[in-house]
This record gives C-alpha cells, sequence and structure tokens, in this order.
C-alpha cells in the first residue's frame, strides 16, 4: 500500500464494555507499526481511556478532542488539525473527552447525526498518510458508535467467550451493522476476535465453540489468534503504556504480535497486494 491510498478505516466494536475494545486498538497498533504501518487512531468513546493511555502529553487531551472538529464552522473543521502525538512517532491519536456526551446528546435528533466524522475524512486528504485508522468505541449504539461505523471499512468484534453479557448483546449490535450497511455499502465485518481467553475459566471453552458455530451460519470468519488473559496488559494500563513497552516477553504481546501478522495476511488476500 502506498502513502497515497486512503486508509483502511477499521472499527473495534462491541456494545458491552470491558471486551477489550481499547486493549485491543492500543496493542493492535503498537504491532502493526513494528511491521512498518502508520497508525491514526480516532478515540470515540468519552471515557476516553485509549486518550488516556496513549498520549505522549495529557495536557493534549484538554486542547485538542474530536469534538473540536464536529462542531468547527462547516469547512474548517480537520481531523489532522487536531491530530496527536504517542509514545511512538508511527502512531498517532485525535483525543475524546466527557464533552463527547454533550455533543451527542446535542445531535441525537439531527437526521445527519451519523454523518460528521465521514464528512470530516472526505474533505482531509492528509489522512492519506496512514496505513490504518483504527476507531476505538463507546460501550453502546449511540451516536458515535453510529459515526465510526459510517465512516469504516471493516468492523472487528472483540468478544470474551467468559463474559455471558458480551454473547448476549450480540444481536443488537449485529443489526446495527446491517443497518449501517443499508447507507455505508463498503462495511464489512471482517471477523471477530476471541479476547481474555482462558480456557480453564467457567463456560470458556464451551462459548468459543458456540461463537465459532453463530457466526460461521452468517459466514463470518474468527481470527485464528485468540488473546489470551494477561494481567501483564491491565498492569501496562495502569503504567500508561501498552504491552509492548510494559511486557514484550508476555502473552499479550505473543498474540497481539500474532494478530497483527493475521490482519496484513487477510488484507494482503482482500487487496492483492503485500501488506506484511
Amino acid at each position: 500500500m502506498t502513502r497515497q491510498d486512503p486508509p483502511i478505516f477499521i472499527t473495534l466494536g462491541n456494545r458491552k464494555g470491558g471486551v477489550g475494545k481499547t486493549t485491543s486498538v492500543i496493542n493492535l497498533a503498537s504491532s502493526l507499526v513494528r511491521h512498518g504501518k502508520k497508525i491514526l487512531i480516532i478515540d470515540t468513546d468519552p471515557q476516553s481511556n485509549c486518550s488516556s493511555i496513549l498520549l505522549n502529553n495529557t495536557k493534549d487531551q484538554t486542547k485538542y478532542s474530536l469534538i473540536d472538529a464536529l462542531e468547527a464552522t462547516e469547512g474548517e473543521g480537520l481531523l489532522s488539525g487536531i491530530v496527536c502525538s504517542t509514545y511512538h512517532p508511527r502512531i498517532k491519536i485525535i483525543p475524546n473527552t466527557a464533552r463527547c456526551m454533550l455533543w451527542e446528546r446535542k445531535v441525537a435528533q439531527q437526521s445527519d447525526a451519523v454523518m460528521g466524522i465521514s464528512r470530516l475524512i472526505s474533505k482531509d486528504p492528509a489522512l492519506n498518510h496512514y496505513d490504518f485508522v483504527f476507531f476505538d468505541t463507546p460501550p453502546n449504539l449511540g451516536v458515535m458508535m453510529n459515526n465510526a461505523l459510517m465512516a469504516s471499512d471493516y468492523v472487528i468484534i472483540p468478544i470474551p467467550p467468559s463474559d455471558q453479557f458480551s454473547l448476549d448483546g450480540l444481536a443488537a449490535y449485529l443489526d446495527l451493522i446491517g443497518a449501517m450497511r443499508k447507507h455505508n455499502q463498503k462495511l464489512q465485518l471482517l471477523a471477530v476476535l476471541i479476547t481474555k481467553y482462558d480456557p480453564e475459566w467457567g463456560n470458556s471453552l464451551n462459548n468459543v465453540g458456540l461463537i465459532n458455530k453463530y457466526f460461521s451460519k452468517k459466514g463470518v470468519g474468527i481470527f485464528n489468534t485468540c488473546i489470551r488473559n494477561c494481567p501483564e496488559i491491565d498492569i501496562a494500563h495502569v503504567a500508561r503504556k501498552t504491552i509492548f513497552e510494559s511486557a514484550p516477553d508476555s502473552n499479550g504481546a505473543a498474540d497481539y504480535s500474532a494478530l497483527s501478522n493475521e490482519l496484513l495476511e487477510i488484507f494482503s488476500v482482500i487487496y492483492g497486494k503485500q501488506f506484511v
């Protein structure tokens, strides 16, 4: 992929919190840069955990926000103008703040509320500098989740098989993806990502089988890579680091490295060009 090509836009989403969305965005990006890729992360979650962990300068979160671009006068807001630095020169982030909740309430009844991010992207050729753009999303099916899906090419759904509630909410999320595809025809459900996996925990092993059966009927793949339970990931979050900085020899680092390899191989097949 050349720098002039548009980036691949990917939403990591699930209507449930605590499933590994932010963890996967951060650590997948951190692994992909080791392949020479340039990554932009757009934090669409008002909780803004992704911003808090990755920002090189935490004060940037009070200076720049996705909402600044969304609320800017028509023709003035540019996503590339609010890009902030992270620990790695090849990873940039557009932060979010709690102001996002107020913005969502304000625009919720507007007919074009779901188009804000898409419009900003269409007017910002500077984003072609990146290979991948990842959306970290909130644990709901609200305005920001809809915006992310409308701007994306692909969706990855993280699912911890030990969490029955994350499984129970799948149908509603899949319905939303289907509804968004009527307006964003390029949107595809790329694959399901098994997270927080521990075959010895509860009903996890059986649930993985059920997940495989459920999605195979829908023609949706599941990544061969499972992200195993890894205490070092939680420790890394507290330290505001990725797993590759905090514990490069951990299971978590090995799993996200394997996931990035698998993702690049999948896109090599889809686009007919070498990504690895």
